[in-house]
């Protein structure tokens, strides 16, 4: 019994729901992939699919295999593969990345990678959405200050702040800003759908503050552009407004307060899953460059 081959198969068929389809890309017949399957079944004493007409679906104890069947399967391919000898890396990796962050930090570094390594290939996901790793099979996510399912390994790489900032024009023609509360009296732009802000100082002291909802954006470079513009005070990380702030678009208000709950900056990986050493590399990079930076002076 070819067990490595049966896992994969059962892999290809989790994804594709249909032995015909699996068949195709296999170019063999459907009976003969079902038979596989019915095999390996009798094997671990497990139903791992419901079969119905609309096609295949997991069943508890095949989604718990399936978990358990990949661990098995990287770890033969990593057994066989020749990533990393004589210095050279190949392969495929699959990244995820919040949006702006991916398109702002996480692609340069993609791109150094990349042109580092001309036999690696990369898949991004920027996106918003939070992904299951194992699920989405992505090799490498990216988060700020998000918690992700606890079957993830979780590693903090660089201090990140959300901080106050606003453009000098707009600060030039109103009253100081000399304590959190003052903020009450500002015009405020936000992200999302909401209208305050939970702020920490050095102290650990926390305090709330609702500034006038001048604007509210689902887009952070709407924000941003809207901030420079004049029109009000933004809560943005560090790394997205560090040009910024160095070319005098953006001052900072009230520096020592800082959004209260954590935004650094984390990579996480599956943990039923074998990091490949072009992962592990492109994990050492993208670390060593935004530890680089992001060097917004505190």
């Amino acid at each position: 019994m070819d067990l490595i081959g049966d896992l994969i198969l059962m892999q290809d068929l989790a994804e594709h729901g249909s032995f015909s389809k699996v068949g195709q890309l296999r170019g063999q017949a459907p009976s003969s992939i079902a038979r596989r399957l019915d095999r390996l079944e009798q094997h671990l004493n497990e139903r791992l699919f419901n079969r119905a007409p609309s096609g295949l679906s997991l069943t508890a104890a095949g989604t718990r295999k399936l978990v358990e069947g990949r661990v098995l399967t990287d770890a033969a391919a990593q057994l066989t593969n020749k990533d990393g000898e004589n210095g050279t890396l190949n392969g495929h990796v699959v990244i995820s990345a919040p949006s702006r962050m991916g398109e702002t930090l996480i692609a340069p570094a993609v791109a150094e990678f990349l042109k580092s390594h001309p036999q690696v290939s990369i898949d991004v996901h920027f996106t918003d959405l939070v992904q299951d790793l194992e699920q989405d099979k992505v090799d490498l996510g990216i988060r700020s200050g998000t918690q992700s399912p606890d079957h993830h390994f979780i590693r903090r790489i660089v201090e990140n702040r959300r901080i106050l900032v606003a453009s000098p024009d707009y600060l030039e023609s109103r009253d100081p800003i000399l304590n959190v509360a003052d903020l009450n009296n500002f015009d405020g732009l936000f992200l999302g759908r909401t209208s305050t802000w939970t702020l920490t100082d050095q102290s650990g002291a926390t305090q709330m503050v609702s500034p006038r909802p001048r604007l509210r954006a689902i887009a952070g470079d709407v924000l941003m552009a809207m901030c420079k513009a004049g029109l009000g005070i933004a809560l943005k990380s560090t790394w997205d407004v560090q040009k910024d702030l160095i070319e005098g678009a953006v001052v900072q208000i009230l520096p020592d307060w800082q959004q209260a709950h954590s935004s650094d900056i984390m990579i996480v990986t599956p943990s039923q899953k074998l990091v490949s050493p072009t992962t592990k590399a492109f994990n050492q990079m993208l670390t060593d460059y935004l530890k680089r930076i992001l060097t917004v002076s505190r």
